[in-house]
């Protein structure tokens, strides 16, 4: 019988997948750090030379196992959520928080642990997640140009907070302590990203919704002025330079630092 191109790939294929579910099962079992290359080849029914060919190893195994979604797909999934009218963007991210974590989920806490004795593993953990801040951050901002959403945070800090509220639903599944209702985080969630449709009579949601994102974010724009101006005149840049530097008066950056309890010592 001819050995096809067609049938190699699907004998590597099916090698691989029964490798990703061998490793499930294993680090599910055992735990990332105890589990071994040979227990999953084994496992899987293939040599660990085959597994090599497939794999660098535990490391990457674990990432396949995991399942983490790539960049662009989880923007395209996050940001077809923030597309919603409220209700539905509000009932979907509750859903999802208040979820059972599954046994794949569950094994983020091992990577965790092992993170913290492997800075490979910590490196690795640190780039999946800043790659899903980085794509909830772009979803949170598409629906407030769409006048969907009103983030009471700043979108950086908001999917950090969410991040962390995911990783502590995380821990409560692990060691069986009571979780939230689904009611709890309902109510989190609209305090945390208010809905943009909360208007009065007359008022466009998508401009109200614009208007507030753009004086948070100017507000935010402020505090780092003011804070490079008490940075640049502690360095001996006098009252007018740092004020030309800023688009403001010399008797502007001196009221900048009377509010940061600083006393300005030269205006030239």
């Amino acid at each position: 019988m001819v050995d096809t191109s067609s049938s190699r790939s699907k004998r590597r294929r099916s090698s691989r997948e029964a490798l990703i579910a061998a490793a499930l099962d294993e680090f599910s079992e055992r735990g990332f750090e105890a589990a071994t290359v040979t227990d999953i080849a084994e496992r899987a029914g293939v040599t660990t030379g085959a597994l090599y060919a497939h794999f660098e190893g535990k490391l990457e195994l674990l990432l396949e196992a995991l399942g983490l979604t790539s960049a662009s797909t989880l923007f395209r999934e996050l940001a077809e959520v923030a597309s919603q009218p409220w209700p539905q963007v509000a009932r979907v991210l509750s859903e999802s928080m208040a979820a059972v974590p599954d046994v794949t989920t569950l094994l983020l806490l091992d990577v965790v642990v092992a993170a913290r004795r492997d800075e490979r593993v910590a490196e690795v953990l640190r780039a999946a997640i800043g790659a899903y801040e980085k794509e909830l951050v772009r979803a949170t901002e598409a629906g407030t140009q769409l006048g969907l959403i009103d983030p009471a945070l700043d979108p950086n800090d908001l999917v950090r907070v969410l991040a962390l509220l995911s990783f502590g639903r995380l821990v409560t599944e692990a060691i069986g302590a009571p979780a939230p209702a689904l009611g709890a985080y309902e109510r989190l969630i609209a305090l945390l990203l208010r809905s943009a449709g909360d208007t009065t009579e007359g008022e466009s949601p998508a401009a109200i919704a614009k208007v507030r994102s753009r004086a948070r974010a100017l507000d935010r724009a402020r505090g780092e002025l003011a804070g490079q101006v008490v940075e640049a005149v502690a360095e001996g840049y006098s009252l007018r330079q740092v004020g030309a530097a800023a688009g403001v008066s010399h008797e502007r950056v001196r009221q900048m630092l009377r509010e940061a309890g600083l006393r300005p010592i030269s205006v030239t």
